[in-house]
């Protein structure tokens, strides 16, 4: 660029007389200056809507608080949380009852259980007792698991009393609605007797 031009786009003053006889000493970008100043105006709102945005605070002097540095205060109160919102009245929970329930009251495939030694040939409900019955047959000495469940069987005090061979047998453990049975070799019949029964 020769020394004593303008960049393009600006033009020299005119000499009055020259050109017209219009005389003019500001240079002719009025229109490029406004544009330029309304984009530094555009990304400036920009940046403080990005800035309130993630930290919530308007960035208005050094003495500010901001996120970073909490303004010293006297001890607030606690917060309190308040209790998440109770269901619709229209709600109402599933119940975790199978949707099969045999007739004949058979609950081998409604409870879980396992047996450590031997096998248990059936499980069912009798009504006039209150109680689960259960047949095995069993060779040796072992342990007879049984989950049971308060859609079929229940307590009202929450223990079950036990007959293995129609005699009364304390040798289990319970952890609440789980049986731990040990079983002699050779027992044939145990029964689980609660409060109530549902078929």
């Amino acid at each position: 660029m020769a020394e004593g031009a303008l960049p393009k786009g600006f033009e020299k003053p005119s000499d009055s007389g020259s050109q017209g006889g219009s005389s003019s000493s500001a240079p002719k970008r009025r229109g490029a200056d406004k544009m330029g100043i309304s984009i530094a105006i555009g990304i400036t709102v920009v940046a403080l809507a990005i800035g309130i945005g993630f930290t919530g605070v308007i960035p208005l002097g050094d003495d500010m608080p901001s996120i970073m540095q909490p303004a010293p205060s006297a001890p607030s109160a606690p917060v309190v949380q308040e209790a998440p919102p109770s269901p619709p009245s229209a709600y109402v929970p599933m119940k975790s009852t199978p949707s099969y329930t045999p007739a004949s009251g058979d609950m081998i495939h409604q409870l879980d259980w396992s047996i450590s030694s031997g096998d248990v040939k059936s499980m069912y409900i009798d009504k006039s007792s209150s109680a689960l019955i259960i047949k095995t047959s069993t060779t040796n000495d072992g342990e007879l698991f049984v989950g049971l469940n308060a859609d079929y069987i229940g307590s009202d005090d929450g223990t079950f009393f036990i007959l293995v061979d129609n005699q009364e047998h304390e040798d289990y453990e319970q952890a609440g609605m789980d049986l731990y049975i040990d079983l002699p070799a050779g027992a044939e019949t145990v029964e689980i007797i609660g409060s109530y029964v549902i078929l």
